[in-house]
């Protein structure tokens, strides 16, 4: 089953716009449509206290809260059933964005080498386990 054939489902796309406060998440080239994509959610659910209390705690948690993420995920769904254009354009821009990175991704994995990455994952130099 390829990237493409994958159901985008509410919790892959707020995850997804989430990415905006996750520092160079998105990649360059998908970070206007994640942009876009959160921008989509946040109007919708705007006047909303839970769900933009839940919004304003994946902002604050740079896209890392998988609880809040959840729960907008399942008012999301709600909307999805009332609003099948909403729910369309939402997983068309999604699938954009999954395109895109799925695209970039390997460019990108070269790109990381050399930075701080791999000073945490791959130390260099002689590196001496045990006393000998």
């Amino acid at each position: 089953m390829g990237i493409m054939t994958e159901p985008i489902t509410t919790a892959i796309i707020v995850g997804l716009a989430a990415q905006k406060f996750a520092e160079g998440a998105a990649g360059k080239s998908a970070e206007k449509l994640v942009e876009r994509l959160w921008d989509a959610i946040v109007s919708r659910f705007s006047g909303r206290k839970k769900t933009e209390e839940n919004l304003a705690t994946i902002a604050a948690a740079k896209g890392q809260d998988a609880g809040a993420i959840g729960k907008v995920a399942v008012v999301l769904d709600g909307e999805f059933v009332e609003d099948e254009d909403f729910a369309a354009s939402l997983k068309e821009l999604a699938q954009q964005i999954v395109t895109i990175q799925h695209q970039s991704q390997s460019q990108q994995n070269n790109n990381n080498y050399g930075r701080d990455q791999i000073v945490i994952n791959q130390p260099t130099g002689n590196l001496k386990v045990g006393g000998s």
